[in-house]
């Protein structure tokens, strides 16, 4: 399936990962940050338990989670995970302050939270000044719920996804049903010229827009691998592309996010 063929009804992470099975131990999100790599089995397999253990936690349909985290694939995890679950995911600035975190999550109406240890104490103090009463955390945490507890929950049929015709990922000025979502990877995939072979470089900042999970996607989709380290600089730029054969690279160039064909 390519982001050009699927049919109008289709999810989000049916969409993302009608096929990664089939691709096995194919990597698909590799974090030269924290070292996590997630082959496309992996990667299934952990959004799916993820989701059946969300649910089993209570997770309603239609309810709004927050991402905070610092790399990419846990943002592109956890986002799957909730709309797998039928929630809808809002990413959150790595940037963001305390108070704005807040009030978005308060706006929201956000219950529950996603976040790595580094970001906890930050995601704990925004929680404590809303209404989100459950953190989960990339990595074992006090007083939260560790994500892979999450996975140990059991392989519980999670709920039938929504319809595309519903929301599934949130942002501060609104909301992106499950095909406005992919209209905008159809979009991306008119100029981006993405193919199965490719590596993409992923250094654009976790900014809480969708920028990032669109191109991931577009990538997920194509069986792309995802090398993600925010912020790189161009110095160290070179001996990445060397490193893991980089062929396309998502970069901020003079404040302009740029994707560029190596």
């Amino acid at each position: 399936m390519t982001s050009s063929t699927f049919p109008a009804t289709a999810t989000v992470t049916g969409a993302l990962l009608g096929t990664a099975v089939e691709r096995g131990d194919r990597h698909a999100l590799v974090d030269l940050a924290g070292g996590a790599v997630y082959t496309y089995q992996r990667l299934a397999a952990s959004v799916t338990r993820a989701a059946a253990g969300l649910v089993k936690r209570g997770m309603k349909a239609g309810q709004v989670s927050g991402v905070y985290v610092h790399t990419v694939p846990a943002q592109i995890v956890a986002l799957l995970s909730v709309i797998a679950a039928g929630g809808v995911a809002l990413p959150v600035s790595v940037s963001s302050g305390i108070a704005e975190m807040a009030a978005l999550f308060t706006h929201h109406d956000v219950r529950l939270l996603f976040t790595t240890p580094d970001l906890v104490e930050a995601a704990s103090e925004a929680a404590d000044a809303s209404r989100v009463r459950q953190i989960v955390t990339f990595g074992p945490t006090p007083d939260t719920v560790d994500f892979d507890e999450l996975l140990d929950m059991g392989e519980t049929p999670r709920p039938q996804t929504a319809p595309a015709t519903e929301p599934a990922v949130a942002m501060a000025d609104g909301v992106l049903t499950h095909r406005e979502f992919l209209a905008g990877v159809r979009t991306l995939d008119r100029t981006a010229d993405l193919v199965a072979s490719d590596v993409v470089l992923v250094a654009w900042p976790l900014d809480g827009g969708c920028d990032i999970p669109v191109l991931v996607s577009l990538a997920l989709m194509r069986g792309a691998t995802v090398v993600a380290v925010p912020g790189i600089t161009r110095p160290q730029l070179r001996s990445i592309v060397h490193d893991f054969g980089i062929t396309l690279a998502a970069l901020v160039d003079e404040d302009r996010k740029v994707i560029t064909r190596l």
